[in-house]
């Protein structure tokens, strides 16, 4: 048994036709598996068998030879790709330094940076230069003048980096001062701390002062109570002496006993007349803290009800905003320096129960017109009636700065708003985001007596109330 055993192992190593083999040449990419017997013939007709190129005498698989002689192969002869004809194929390896130097090589002209565009043979381009002198002048001439102009635009730039930088360290020097005008307007609010916290001293020393003159206003008051009710007692002590005496006098002695008594239940009575006095002082003071308590009311209130009467006055409930901007010149340096980069105007209604809106102007410009224009916007505010109110707001806006000069010459712009635009929804906050105009005005238009006199300028909103119902 064992030794049939070896003999299948031997037969299946060596003899047996029928095995599974692989290709000899899977080391160049052949993947194939083939039986034993047919193994030569597959070697025979292998694309990845090793082959010897005929020119370089490399060893290369048989499907890659075709394009190693017609890419790769250094020896493979080729032709000139300038069809020169003086030579016959070249080894490519050759050929290469031969077109180098190929006399039909084409060659551009030497005057080509000046915008000549010739190309030709070396021979085309000599008779080219002696055929095209005046041509070759006159681009060398208008190259030369681009060359001059890009000279001057490049000093010119660099002019105005000087100047740049020469405005920076303007500027820089404006900066500092404001930092230093800054400072000295800390110091200034903090010495202004001072003097209100020395103010609130000396008020409180006033307001001590008046409650101890209260005091003693109510204390001689008391006094003057108790002396003019002692008085009264001694008065009625005289009248009663008197009386007593001349019921003495008349004998009877029984009702002057009554009398003395009463006399003396009189004379009694000084305890309960400091008593009474204590108890006035106590409601003298409780009246005069209710009166503080009022007049304070009272003041507050009418701070209130005058506020109310300044915006009062000047809303309008036509739908027209006219809004006097004063002091121009300072608001617009608060506007550069950010101390105040805009301003808004007092509200104004469509009708008594309408739209409440106002005016947001930036007076050195906002967005695009930031430091060269006037910006001008609209803004719709919560209002108490809103609930009543259609919405989107859909009112024509105009807005208009007015010519102070021959009143020929207001500048407006108008729009009609975008119903989906969040700036025209109902408010849910104290006023929606304004829209309206960046670039409103220049600031070379705007300053001129036209517009500004008197360092003051008057912008007027006008929103169309057609088509309104008042709720």
């Amino acid at each position: 048994m064992d030794q049939d055993f070896d003999r299948n192992e031997a037969h299946e190593d060596k003899a047996c036709q029928f095995k599974p083999v692989e290709c000899p040449f899977k080391g160049s990419g052949c993947q194939e598996k083939f039986l034993a017997r047919n193994q030569e013939q597959h070697i025979l007709n292998c694309t990845y068998k090793p082959t010897e190129c005929m020119y370089c005498k490399l060893q290369i698989p048989v499907y890659l030879k075709q394009k190693h002689e017609t890419e790769d192969c250094i020896k493979y002869p080729i032709s000139c790709n300038y069809n020169c004809g003086t030579t016959s194929k070249l080894p490519r390896d050759e050929m290469v330094e031969h077109m180098r130097q190929c006399p039909k090589k084409p060659q551009e002209c030497p005057f080509k940076i000046q915008g000549c565009e010739f190309m030709g043979t070396n021979a085309e381009v000599q008779e080219h230069i002696k055929n095209a002198t005046d041509q070759h002048l006159q681009m060398i001439t208008m190259y030369t003048a681009n060359i001059d102009l890009q000279s001057l635009e490049i000093r010119r730039q660099l002019q105005n980096v000087v100047s740049d930088r020469d405005q920076s360290q303007h500027q820089l020097v404006i900066v500092r001062q404001e930092v230093e005008d800054v400072k000295a307007d800390a110091e200034g609010i903090k010495q202004g701390v001072k003097d209100v916290k020395l103010k609130i001293v000396a008020q409180t020393e006033r307001i001590i002062l008046l409650e101890r003159k209260f005091e003693e206003l109510a204390t001689k008051s008391a006094v003057d109570v108790q002396s003019r009710d002692i008085n009264i007692l001694k008065e009625s002590l005289t009248s009663m002496t008197e009386r007593v005496t001349q019921l003495e006098r008349t004998g009877l002695s029984g009702g002057v006993g009554t009398l003395s008594q009463a006399v003396t239940q009189g004379g009694g009575g000084g305890a309960g007349l400091n008593q009474d006095v204590s108890r006035i002082q106590n409601n003298l003071l409780t009246q005069i803290q209710q009166h503080d308590r009022q007049i304070g009311i009272q003041d507050i209130r009418m701070a209130e009800l005058d506020l109310r009467f300044q915006v009062l006055e000047t809303a309008s409930y036509d739908g027209v905003l006219m809004w006097k901007i004063r002091d121009y010149s300072r608001r617009k340096q608060e506007a550069i320096t950010g101390r105040t980069l805009s301003l808004y105007s007092q509200p104004f209604y469509t009708h008594r129960f309408g739209y409440k809106m106002c005016a947001r102007v930036y007076l050195n410009g906002d967005g695009m017109g930031k430091g060269t224009h006037l910006s001008l916007f609209f803004v719709i505010m919560k209002g108490e009636y809103d609930a009543l109110l259609k919405w989107p707001f859909e009112q024509h806006v105009t807005l208009m700065l007015l010519d102070q000069d021959s009143g020929q010459r207001h500048l407006s712009d108008s729009f009609r708003p975008d119903p989906t635009s969040s700036s025209f929804k109902r408010p849910t906050t104290e006023m929606n985001i304004a829209s309206g105009c960046p670039l409103f005005v220049s600031h070379a238009v705007l300053e001129t007596r036209t517009y500004i006199v008197d360092d003051t300028l008057f912008i007027k909103v006008d929103v169309s109330t057609e088509g309104l119902v008042p709720p």
